[in-house]
């Protein structure tokens, strides 16, 4: 323990994340990533770390991930017979605490900022949070699956997505959920931004997956 301990003071001292990584970290927040708590005996306070869990079917895509934050993990991405699925975790950091504060309530429920256009402004953090949450169809547009986000905060996305991106964006109902549709007239805008972040082995979400 004295030394696993040891290894993780270590990493923090030398750890911050790049710009490339913040990227990726806000799409995964929107999608299917998680900010965790830990607590930290040498601080009194919690820090957060991120977890990601993906099904077998996305393996590539788990480990996509995890080798782009490999430098901040103690071990390596594992498979869970139980649920067959991979996930990896990350050490509690200050940096990824800094992104909790932003994206969860004190309660810690995940939650859109009002401004989130200052962090959703990029194609890569779009292609993640696609990856992680979007479906295509129904008819020729593209679903982003956001029923854990309330009406006003997928309203909060629609409007940023439309500004940033320049992609038509209705809500649709979801039981009493909504959810983020993007329109058929946008389908080429969307896939033209994406398609050059998306890992092989998640184009099967394209309507009409390119093979190059």
């Amino acid at each position: 323990m004295a030394t696993n301990t040891k290894a993780v003071r270590s990493l923090r001292k030398n750890l911050f994340l790049s710009n490339y990584q913040k990227l990726i970290l806000i799409g995964s927040i929107l999608g299917d990533g998680s900010l965790s708590g830990q607590y930290t005996k040498e601080k009194q306070e919690t820090n957060y770390r991120l977890q990601v869990i993906h099904s077998e079917k996305q393996k590539e895509y788990l480990w996509w991930k995890y080798e782009i934050f490999r430098k901040w993990c103690l071990s390596p991405s594992k498979y869970t017979e139980k649920t067959h699925s991979w996930r990896f975790r990350t050490i509690s950091h200050s940096e990824l605490t800094e992104f909790h504060k932003i994206f969860y309530d004190k309660n810690g429920k995940k939650i859109i900022p009002r401004n989130i256009c200052s962090f959703l402004n990029e194609s890569l953090t779009l292609a993640v949070w696609f990856m992680d949450d979007g479906t295509k169809g129904p008819s020729n547009g593209y679903t982003l699956n956001s029923q854990s986000f309330s009406k006003f905060e997928n309203q909060t996305l629609k409007n940023c997505l439309e500004s940033n991106f320049g992609i038509l964006v209705s809500l649709h109902n979801d039981r009493s959920k909504s959810r983020l549709y993007i329109k058929t007239h946008s389908t080429s805008r969307f896939e033209y931004l994406i398609r050059p972040f998306i890992v092989p082995s998640m184009v099967y979400k394209f309507i009409c997956p390119r093979r190059d």
